[in-house]
């Protein structure tokens, strides 16, 4: 149903969250990316999503930092529940190393501790595997932080579902986050078969996000004519097809105005017919 509140373990969210990572590598302002925040508490939005990996050459993780300085300042600010990563860092200009040590995630755990002001985690996603550390020894590393009250849920990002599998059998697993949309519906099936199962899918770049090559009104025209039908935006109408993927799909939608993640967070109320999303599904001309 439109506007249902979707849930992540324990906790109920509203169906679309807010990614931060945008307000860092944009350069855009404190003040312009609070205003973001402050207007996605105000439309409903109650998870937003970080990252240490987030963050400018300057400090260790200038986003979680600039979060909590924007939740500590708006009335809602306590409701929401606050994803992070690690395993994932800033070393450089142009250099983002993945290192899921064991070590190396404690130190980013406590952290995201500092940085987020918290006493314990809500969410905490393994950035990324690393090829390097056996799966297991970095998903343990974070059930033993878990166990010590650190970290209340656990997810993964980038993964497959034989990594899943993998990591089940050391920690339950509470939410996975992986790029899925309109644009590239590749990872439907693992969407959909983790909803099966109860475990929440974080979509990163609901809406194609950086390299995704032609947009959606030359990709998908048929969620234009959807669009046109409703008064809506096309973005609206993506993010309503995702939505209807599974129960548990959460898209997560980076922005730097505040118009934009409150026309986000509305597309949770659309409620698209079947023809809406055969429509939404046609192929592009001359796309087979």
């Amino acid at each position: 149903m439109a506007g249902q509140l979707r849930a992540i373990g324990s906790r109920a969210v509203w169906p679309v969250g807010l990614g931060g990572a945008q307000w860092t590598f944009s350069g855009q302002s404190e003040r312009d990316s609070t205003a973001v925040i402050h207007a996605a508490l105000d439309a409903g939005v109650t998870l937003i999503d970080t990252a240490r990996a987030y963050t400018t050459t300057a400090h260790p993780s200038s986003n979680e930092a600039l979060l909590a300085g924007a939740l500590a300042g708006h009335s809602l600010g306590g409701t929401v529940l606050v994803a992070t990563k690690g395993g994932h860092f800033r070393a450089g200009e142009q250099e983002f190393p993945i290192d899921g040590r064991p070590s190396v995630l404690r130190s980013h755990v406590e952290g995201s501790l500092r940085h987020l002001r918290r006493n314990t985690l809500s969410l905490y996603f393994l950035h990324w595997p690393d090829p390097a550390v056996p799966l297991e020894e970095s998903v343990g590393a974070l059930s033993d932080l878990r166990a010590e009250g650190k970290i209340e849920m656990l997810g993964l990002s980038n993964v497959s579902l034989d990594q899943v599998r993998l990591a089940q059998t050391v920690t339950p697993i509470q939410a996975v986050q992986n790029r899925l949309s309109l644009l590239d519906p590749s990872d439907a099936d693992l969407a959909r078969t983790l909803s099966a199962e109860g475990i929440a899918y974080l979509a990163y770049s609901p809406l194609g996000g950086p390299g995704a090559g032609p947009g959606l009104a030359e990709s998908a025209p048929g969620a234009v004519a959807v669009a046109e039908r409703y008064g809506v935006s096309v973005q609206q109408i993506a993010l309503a097809w995702l939505l209807q993927v599974a129960p548990s799909v959460i898209p997560v939608v980076g922005a730097t105005r505040p118009a934009t993640i409150v026309a986000s967070a509305a597309a949770a109320t659309l409620a698209l017919s079947a023809a809406d999303t055969s429509d939404i599904e046609s192929p592009a001309p001359g796309v087979l």
